[in-house]
């Protein structure tokens, strides 16, 4: 037998219950098709977030039979290797990065098949703080370590086609002529498997158009506008940076639906406080409009009865359910509010009375355990109920209390501004410390307390050296998100002191 060509490689990695193994099978049967030798393995993950489920396949023509010949098979490998592999396709950014940092794509050799979404593992959302990997980094290694990269929003082309992520993956694969199949026997393999087949050829279609057109097959959708969320931005636009311009308006969008234009209106107010003044630029005012953002919407339970509510969580929940249209699907809250969740919604007098009888009483520990079927009359009636309560918030003692934490929070932002304009991004920053609600609520709010009373009160008192404010703050920042408990944070602050004892002493 003559020595034949290198098999042509492809690797998919995916996360558990993507359709990665079907994705395969429609290439190895389009491939057997083609009348080519395809060999298919695979390597099931631990889980869905702890290890991606990994597919290979080696693709060789067939040579052609001489008279009086006897060709064998040709032997194929069972597992990819690093530097070998000629397609690469990925479902999720950074699981597509780990294949990348495990050398399965060179930028001799790669093309690489990615999808721009995140599903986020359990340490980034557990982190304290914003713990998401920077997706344009993952997406930037991924192009470098790639001889062409084909990496857009292909889960959006799949949403609007109607179809499964795969069907589109798969028609991009056939769009980029990595293959030599022909795009029929793709078809062919997706109408031989018999299931959701013409929403997979729907999918097919769209992908190859992706790969063929790049981004003109995937046109920016209209930005929907909420009503009256621009207006307060638009009479202030020219105050702030260009730059910081999308993450003023998203804050806007999104407190307009947390609690209207009045709401809005206000979140314009405290930004005008910071427009224009010296050291705030363009990653100064994003950062203060995210995190004001997110702490002027904050999580009280008629926030949690809206969110249960979105359609969008919704619409995800049955796409993660893989739910067919027709389906009939039940939603179940599982909820445990205990008395400060119910008696926040009173006002603030009435609250903290109520409140302080529990704690006499030794009741104040106590939750009721609550199942709430969202997508039954009943349930649906009670967080409807919950929700509708957006106009009575202003009026709660939870409402009160956080208006009052944010002014306190703003007004040192702008003495730290005036005082040590780099020590004021890491005030802005500390925001970031206080989210969730229940005990993650409490802890955060119990370390930011504890860096402000050690470190930036007497920092702007000057008992505190300024050219050691702004890392003093930001290693307490980081320490407090290392170990939310606060015992890092209680050791940094002490041995700070510590320090700045010793440095005194040696002075004097």
């Amino acid at each position: 037998m003559e020595k034949s060509a290198a098999p042509v490689t492809v690797l998919i990695s995916a996360l558990g219950g993507e359709g990665g193994g079907v994705l395969a099978g429609w290439i190895a049967d389009a491939g057997v098709a083609e009348g080519l030798h395809v060999q298919r393995t695979s390597i099931p993950g631990v889980a869905q977030r702890t290890g991606a489920t990994t597919y290979y396949l080696e693709i060789l023509p067939r040579p052609e039979a001489k008279a009086g010949s006897d060709l064998a098979k040709p032997v194929l490998a069972l597992n990819p290797a690093p530097g070998c592999v000629d397609v690469l396709i990925g479902t999720e950014l950074l699981e597509t990065s780990r294949m990348v940092q495990a050398g399965f794509s060179t930028p001799d050799r790669t093309l690489l098949i990615g999808v721009v979404r995140r599903v986020f593992t359990v340490a980034e959302k557990a982190a304290m703080g914003d713990g998401r990997l920077d997706p344009d980094r993952l997406e930037a290694i991924a192009r470098t370590f790639s001889r062409s990269a084909l990496i857009g929003d292909l889960d959006d082309v799949a949403k609007r086609a109607g179809s499964h992520l795969n069907a589109v993956l798969l028609g991009a694969l056939a769009g980029s002529g990595a293959l030599p199949i022909a795009a029929d026997r793709y078809r062919d393999a997706i109408r031989a498997g018999g299931k959701a087949v013409d929403s997979n050829l729907r999918g097919f279609d769209a992908g190859f158009a992706y790969a063929e057109n790049g981004e003109d097959a995937n046109p920016t959708q209209e930005r929907v506008t909420v009503p009256g969320a621009g207006a307060p931005i638009a009479e202030s636009w020219s105050l702030y940076p260009p730059e910081a311009m999308p993450m003023i308006q998203a804050g806007s969008e999104r407190l307009a639906g947390y609690q209207g234009e009045q709401y809005v209106a206000l979140y314009a107010d405290r930004l005008k406080r910071f427009a224009g003044k010296p050291g705030v630029d363009a990653p100064f005012m994003t950062e203060l409009a995210r995190l004001l953002a997110v702490r002027m919407a904050f999580e009280d339970t008629i926030r949690v009865a809206q969110l249960k509510l979105a359609a969008a969580r919704l619409e995800q929940v049955r796409a993660e359910s893989k739910a067919r249209e027709a389906d009939l699907i039940d939603v179940i809250e599982y909820m445990k509010p205990g008395p400060e969740e119910i008696l926040s919604l009173l006002p603030p007098g009435l609250s903290r009375r109520s409140m302080a009888f529990l704690k006499r009483r030794g009741w104040d520990t106590w939750s009721i355990p609550m199942n709430v079927k969202a997508t039954r009359f009943g349930g649906f009636i009670r967080l409807k109920v919950l929700s509708s309560l957006k106009g009575w918030r202003p009026r709660t003692e939870r409402y009160a209390d956080e208006q009052a934490w944010i002014e306190r929070w703003l007004d040192l932002v702008g003495k730290t501004l005036d005082h040590d304009p780099p020590t004021a991004r890491e005030v802005v920053s500390l925001a970031g410390l206080v989210k969730g609600y229940s005990d993650t609520y409490k802890r955060g709010r119990r370390n930011f307390d504890l860096i402000v009373s050690r470190i930036i009160e007497p920092g702007l008192s000057g008992d505190l050296p300024k050219e050691a404010f702004a890392d003093a703050v930001l290693n307490a920042r980081l320490a407090a998100l290392k170990d939310p408990e606060g015992t890092a944070l209680d050791e940094m602050i002490e041995s700070l002191w510590v320090a700045i004892g010793a440095k005194r002493q040696a002075a004097e």
